[in-house]
């Protein structure tokens, strides 16, 4: 016999359908929806962290520049980055991917 027929069974039925009825276990985003959207917004979500420099990425950039590149060598794979990679891809026959493939790495010497 489960829970809900052993309480039915000792006459707890009236209890719990007066707990379902007057509210009494409410949802949870009932709770909250006094709290203006923006607060909740901030604490649903926790501030992205900045990568780690990366030394594969550092050498990449470093191959990007003496083939005409002009990146900063931080050793973070970003925007500025990837599109160089892909222009060197797309200027030396590559697959253009955006990802520093053997093939890349090949024609790049690293």
């Amino acid at each position: 016999m489960n829970v809900i027929t052993k309480l039915a069974v000792k006459g707890g039925a009236a209890l719990i359908a007066g707990l379902f009825c007057l509210g009494a276990v409410a949802p949870a985003p009932a709770l909250a929806q006094d709290k203006p959207a923006m607060e909740m917004k901030a604490k649903a979500k926790p501030a992205a962290k900045k990568a780690a420099p990366n030394k594969a990425v550092m050498t990449l950039q470093e191959a990007l520049n003496k083939n005409g590149a002009k990146l900063a060598v931080d050793g973070r794979m970003g925007k500025m980055t990837r599109a160089a990679l892909r222009k060197y891809q797309k200027d030396n026959g590559l697959k253009t991917t955006g990802m520093a493939d053997t093939a890349t790495r090949a024609k790049l010497g690293i």
